[in-house]
């Protein structure tokens, strides 16, 4: 079945509509600048990839968090360490999706999203320097780092609940 999907130029921003069943790689006549693929359907695409690393980091997060209270601390460092790199990549996807999206029906989620994970991402990177700072015995550094991490928690809770990603609706 063919897809008719939309492009926008990256240079001069021209849209091309586009049928097939592949992602061709689409040249602007104009400025000769690649053009993006653009659209809900591929929004929603890059979102629901990025939930998915969203919620991977987050259970990375819960399981660091409990051997960091324990004094795990070098097992809790390298989960902080794991979420970072998963919120890092939903970040990326989320900022896509809010990107590609036409309509703000999937924008708007896409970029509260984005909002929410940067703040998680910032706060696994605070608290993987305080369980550094606990192992080198700098227990100051450490509460420091620790009271920046739950700053950037708390304002990850002020974005709310994500979307599922199957109700993104671009419809109505």
């Amino acid at each position: 079945m063919q897809q008719l999907e939309t492009y926008r130029c990256d240079g001069c921003g021209t849209a091309y509509h586009v049928a097939g069943t592949t992602q061709p790689t689409v040249l602007c006549p104009d400025c000769k600048q690649v053009a993006t693929p653009r659209g809900d359907p591929m929004a929603r695409r890059e979102y629901q990839v990025g939930y998915a690393k969203y919620l991977e980091a987050r259970r990375q997060l819960t399981e660091a968090l409990e051997r960091f209270e324990s004094g795990e601390t070098t097992l809790a460092r390298g989960g902080f360490n794991d979420a970072a790199t998963d919120f890092e990549s939903s970040v990326d996807h989320f900022t896509t999706a809010a990107k590609r999206a036409t309509s703000d029906r999937v924008a708007g989620p896409s970029e509260r999203a984005r909002k929410k994970a940067t703040c998680l991402w910032q706060a696994v990177e605070w608290l993987s320097g305080a369980t550094y700072a606990s192992e080198k015995g700098e227990p100051e550094q450490a509460s420091r780092y620790k009271n920046d991490a739950t700053q950037r928690l708390q304002a990850a809770r002020e974005y709310g609940d994500l979307h599922a990603p199957d109700t993104l609706d671009s419809s109505a």
